[in-house]
């Protein structure tokens, strides 16, 4: 089983996959439009050619246009657009088609399998899961979920799309006025994916992102630009800055309540766990506050 696991993690995560396969396929239409208009406008000019040929004829004149434009297939734009089209083809085929080929160093846990090795909070790594969450004020969770990898960067979508679902369940029909994540969750197809929302998500370290006079913006890719843009102005400024008081109480209180070890091992058995202890940690939470409320 562990050795199974580790053909498994040598394949992109589902969310990975899907992402690359989005890019891909976006990359295809592009190469697909460009060529279809390198060789209209070709056929056009191949067809003016023709049309004052005819003309010329008519009118007794002989070569009066000069030199035929080249076939279609020989002409220069032509020819590098659909070797562009043929690249972008096989790289969709590679990410619809990812090879399993794990790293000779690669090692699985044997007691449980479906762990990862994971940075650990005080240097070193630990064999563990990567936790996400969602706060909204006050630290009430709006999904916790299991990622199955230890880069943030796949989390985002999936996190989310839960607390959407988790919100309407609930009957929470009112819209989230902003989605704030930091840096390790920066992608250029999440923002391209999640770009109905409104979302904030650090290009740079926190400390620089919340407390820099101007954000830094030297480098930034092409996809990153808006948001970099909407990061810099006055409400995203405002907005971003609550990102640390809503979340990272959430992690602090949840690990202090509960600790980091967990009781279960295997991938389902540790998201009922982890979803358990979301709920009483929102159970707690609300219980706390009625008391409060009473009591004032």
């Amino acid at each position: 089983m562990a050795r199974d696991k580790l053909h498994e993690r040598a394949l992109p995560s589902a969310g990975e996959i899907r992402i690359k396969v989005e890019a891909a396929e976006r990359m295809v239409a592009r190469a697909a439009q460009r060529l279809a208009e390198v060789t209209a406008a070709q056929q056009q000019r191949l067809a003016d050619y023709a049309r004052r040929s005819l003309q010329d004829q008519a009118a007794g004149r002989r070569r009066a246009n000069g030199r035929p434009p080249v076939a279609i297939e020989a002409k220069t734009k032509v020819v590098r657009q659909q070797a562009r089209l043929a690249r972008a083809q096989a790289g969709l085929h590679r990410a619809l088609n990812p090879r399993p080929i794990p790293s000779a160093a690669a090692r699985a846990s044997l007691t449980d399998p479906a762990s990862r090795l994971m940075l650990g909070k005080h240097g070193g790594y630990v064999q563990g899961y990567n936790l996400q969450i969602a706060c909204s004020r006050n630290q009430i969770l709006l999904a916790i979920e299991l990622h199955d990898n230890p880069s943030d960067t796949t989390a985002l979508i999936p996190v989310i799309r839960s607390a959407q679902h988790n919100c309407a369940t609930a009957g929470l029909s009112s819209d989230v006025a902003a989605w704030l994540a930091d840096s390790g969750y920066a992608s250029t197809a999440n923002f391209t994916a999640l770009a109905d929302l409104p979302l904030l998500v650090s290009l740079t370290e926190e400390y620089d992102q919340t407390r820099a006079p101007t954000p830094p913006s030297q480098d930034v890719p092409a996809g990153h630009r808006d948001m970099a843009a909407r990061l810099a102005s006055t409400e995203g400024k405002q907005l971003y800055a609550r990102r640390g008081a809503l979340v990272e109480p959430g992690f602090a209180q949840l690990f202090q309540r509960f600790g980091r070890r967990l009781h279960h091992r295997g991938t389902s058995d540790v998201d009922a766990e982890i979803k358990l202890l979301g709920v009483v940690h929102n159970l707690n939470k609300i219980f706390r506050h009625d008391t409060r409320r009473k009591i004032a």
